[in-house]
């Protein structure tokens, strides 16, 4: 390995580990919080609690679908000042638009104190998507402490209210409000430390740069509402086809499955930028090939952990009402070895430009996992959603390898490019 090879692990290494580490500060708290939230209501109420709260979490991502990386790659590279306006004329333009259509919606037809809850909690989760979009921004720079406090500044405030909240047993609704009041100091500090960080922001925005925005995250906006599709299908058909009881019971197990993303996602959305910069330099193979061994045996350990520990962990998070979360949970664990090296392949599509595979490859993803959730659901529950899950994610990794195999250096015209690489450089 040449020296400058390792300074690229390092610096990948540093980066990754970096924005792990904010992640993990801030996704404990909002996993603190939900802990926090099922206790309060039980598996039945949690479970109702859940559909509502990714109903309007879904809507709200409708202002970034792609739109977030794009402008992460675009502010990272540089090479356009106007870049900064343009991404906030376009966030801003997609956040309009999810509130007109919500507000049409809800005049269209009849109000109900569920509605509102809705309501109230889109209000709440599209004031953190504009925070999480500043600090994207701060990334781009290189800023990563700067955005993992921001972000952990605003999960815990977040955490803060909702026990305020249900310490005083409020309603539902009621602890919606606290949600978006907590969220209003962290967009204003995100807005100070944007201010104080971005030193082209005085350059106005362009129509053609946001529109260039919009056309690159087009192909990631179709992938993104695919993911978010399949990452909640389960939750929405498991509610349709079950009842309350097992919808808590999966959801509890699910967001123990899901927090452990904060460690693949973090490893991957740090290291992005650097992958985007290097793509097509000698040994860039060499690169992506330690990030995989990184991802897949960090997934592995976290499997083992899932399947051995399952009860007691559900147990000790959620208490005995979720004890029976231990069997979906396991079968989840299975899934996790895929879920840490998918968070690479996928970046790794978007890096050189392969988005209509990613696409296509997410929207497979997703026909694999509702067909299984129709088979499997009405008969199994929670645990049905569990298998869905995890064979999906295994059939994502298989397909996301075979295109970037190149990427890896695991073809032989991949290691040939390596060679004349290597040797040029030298």
């Amino acid at each position: 390995m040449t020296a400058v090879e390792a300074s690229w692990l390092r610096a990948a290494f540093a980066a990754g580990t970096g924005k792990t580490a904010w992640d993990i500060a801030s996704r404990s708290a909002s996993f603190a919080m939900s802990v926090l939230v099922a206790r309060a209501l039980g598996a039945s109420g949690y479970g109702t609690f859940a559909v509502y709260w990714y109903a309007a979490w879904m809507l709200s991502q409708a202002t970034d679908l792609g739109l977030h990386l794009v402008s992460l790659r675009s502010l990272a590279r540089g090479d356009n000042p106007s870049v900064f306006w343009s991404a906030v004329a376009a966030k801003g333009l997609l956040t309009m638009a999810v509130v007109l259509a919500v507000a049409a919606a809800v005049t269209a037809g009849s109000f109900s104190p569920n509605l509102l809850l809705a309501f109230v909690l889109l209000a709440a989760h599209l004031m953190t998507s504009w925070v999480e979009f500043f600090g994207v921004v701060l990334r781009s720079k290189d800023f990563i402490a700067r955005e993992g406090l921001l972000l952990t500044a605003l999960r815990l405030g977040s955490l803060g209210a909702a026990y305020w909240a249900l310490s005083r047993n409020a309603s539902l609704t009621a602890l919606a409000g606290t949600l978006v009041l907590a969220s209003v100091p962290a967009l204003g500090a995100a807005m100070v430390l944007v201010r104080r960080t971005v030193h082209d922001r005085g350059i106005p925005a362009s129509h053609h740069e946001t529109l260039r925005l919009f056309k690159e995250s087009f192909p990631l906006a179709i992938g993104g509402i695919i993911t978010l599709l399949y990452l909640r299908a389960d939750l929405f058909i498991l509610a349709a086809l079950r009842d309350a009881n097992e919808t808590g019971l999966f959801q509890s197990a699910f967001r123990v499955f899901e927090a452990t993303f904060v460690l693949s996602g973090g490893i991957a959305a740090g290291t992005f930028p650097m992958l985007a910069s290097r793509l097509g330099t000698a040994r860039f193979d060499v690169l992506t090939r330690f990030l995989l061994v990184l991802l897949a045996s960090t997934g592995g350990v976290l499997a083992c952990v899932f399947v051995l520990f399952g009860e007691p962990i559900v147990t000790i998070l959620f208490g005995q009402d979720f004890r029976l979360a231990a069997v979906p949970l396991s079968i989840l664990g299975l899934g996790l070895v895929p879920v840490f090296a998918n968070a690479l392949t996928t970046h790794l599509l978007v890096v050189a430009g392969r988005t209509r595979v990613l696409v296509l490859a997410l929207g497979l993803r997703l026909v694999v996992s509702v067909s299984l959730d129709l088979v499997l659901v009405p008969r199994l529950g929670a645990a049905g959603a569990a298998i869905a899950v995890t064979l999906a994610e295994w059939f994502l990794l298989a397909v996301s390898l075979t295109w970037v195999r190149d990427l890896l250096g695991f073809s032989w015209s991949a290691r040939n490019v390596s060679r004349k690489q290597a040797s040029s450089c030298s």
